[in-house]
């Protein structure tokens, strides 16, 4: 792919020259491509798999710019030659990541803090804690509260006691704007 910077007969040039390239404009630079084709042999389940999640991903992306201020969000994420529209693309393209879950401070008494650091394209909207017993019940569960300091915290405040910690799980769920979701697990030993 090669950047036209001051030519004077292809600025601003946008469309298929000769069945052969391709001109188009991009934040202000025209970008020449080589003419691309269907290709002749059978998408594989794959890549059906991969397609639909574009299509999807690509519809999120276009409802997110009709909405102002989730295309503000998304504006304010881009960078470099980036738009809004490439950035919520990637966002739904992707799940969110969580880093960690700490559970330094679970001790299973009500009170106590369980941080879980998760990110993505934009702060996720929002992050959800499950503890298990030992036996595979839910003891609780809840969501957990973005750090109005460091916006890669959620802390979840613990709301009831646990006297047999060995064995408890606590799972922690990041969902995105898209609608996406990872989740973590931490086994108290």
């Amino acid at each position: 792919m090669a950047f036209v910077k001051t030519n004077i007969f292809t600025r601003g040039a946008s469309g298929t020259v000769g069945d052969m390239m391709n001109f188009r404009v991009r934040k202000g630079k025209t970008v020449i491509a080589v003419k691309r084709g269907p290709s002749s042999k059978p998408p594989t389940e794959a890549q059906q798999e991969t397609n639909e999640r574009f299509i999807n991903a690509s519809l999120f992306a276009q409802d997110a710019m009709k909405d102002p201020a989730t295309k503000a969000l998304y504006q304010k994420a881009a960078k470099g030659g980036q738009t809004a529209y490439n950035v919520a693309l990637r966002d739904a393209m992707n799940p969110p990541v969580i880093d960690g879950v700490d559970i330094s401070g679970y001790k299973g008494t009500v009170g106590d803090l369980i941080a879980v650091k998760a990110r993505d394209v934009i702060t996720p909207a929002s992050v959800k804690v499950v503890i298990f017993s030992q036996a595979g019940t839910v003891l609780e569960q809840g969501d957990a509260v973005i750090n109005s300091k460091d916006r890669r915290f959620w802390m979840y405040t613990v709301t009831a006691a646990n006297a047999a910690l060995t064995g408890t799980r606590v799972v922690a769920t990041a969902t995105d704007l898209p609608g996406n979701k990872i989740e973590k697990t931490v086994t108290i030993s």
